[in-house]
């Protein structure tokens, strides 16, 4: 059966980093992980050096090709039954079209999803990264995507057949809980479950004892 695996979470969660590793062995030595966002990076870096100077056009330009290649990769995966594996954020509910297709194709679909103690330390590393180079994103932005993944997710779980929940807040990441179909396999007590997990997945944190 081939596999999608999703990696989401706050920006500066280490998605892109740290991701990867969280992977099994098999689909990280086989695959690449499509990541958007540096894409868009690069993408907008292409369009500077080729003259294109004008920021709002450029940005604009490199989401058009950003989308056009994700969705081609997509399409290409469905049609060869191939594993596929991307990064990205899910706060509305299109953006969970991707994932029903691929479940609605035979697919077993996996989510890891990485998260962090608050807004403001999403703010910190996302200033830090940008400092060393990275992709600058806007308070609002960063905000809308920590609040909105969170809900998504507590809506929508089970319906993976597997997700990985971590926190990445401090430099050990802790693994707080893993459900497989919905059902839970292990977690961390309640006692030890940081403040943006209960308050932000409650249906989740009502399976756990």
């Amino acid at each position: 059966m081939p596999e999608l695996y999703i990696i989401t979470g706050s920006n500066g969660a280490g998605k892109s980093t740290f991701g990867p590793d969280y992977l099994p062995e098999h689909i990280r030595q086989q695959n690449r992980v499509f990541d958007g966002d540096k894409l868009f990076v690069q993408k907008q870096k292409e369009l500077w050096q080729s003259g294109i100077r004008a920021n709002k056009e450029a940005k604009k330009l490199a989401f058009e090709f950003v989308e056009t290649t994700f969705n081609s990769l997509v399409e290409r995966a469905l049609a060869s039954g191939s594993d596929f594996i991307y990064e990205g954020h899910f706060t509305n509910e299109a953006t969970w079209d991707i994932p029903k297709r691929f479940k609605a194709n035979g697919y077993s679909i996996h989510l890891i999803f990485f998260g962090l103690e608050n807004t403001a330390l999403s703010e910190l590393r996302v200033v830090a990264r940008t400092k060393e180079g990275g992709h600058y994103v806007d308070p609002l932005t960063i905000a809308d995507n920590f609040y909105g993944n969170l809900e998504k997710l507590n809506q929508h779980y089970t319906m993976f057949d597997s997700v990985n929940i971590i926190d990445t807040s401090e430099i050990e990441h802790v693994l707080l809980a893993t459900f497989n179909n919905g059902i839970l396999q292990y977690a961390v007590s309640r006692m030890r479950l940081p403040l943006w997990f209960t308050q932000q997945l409650p249906a989740i944190t009502a399976v756990i004892k």
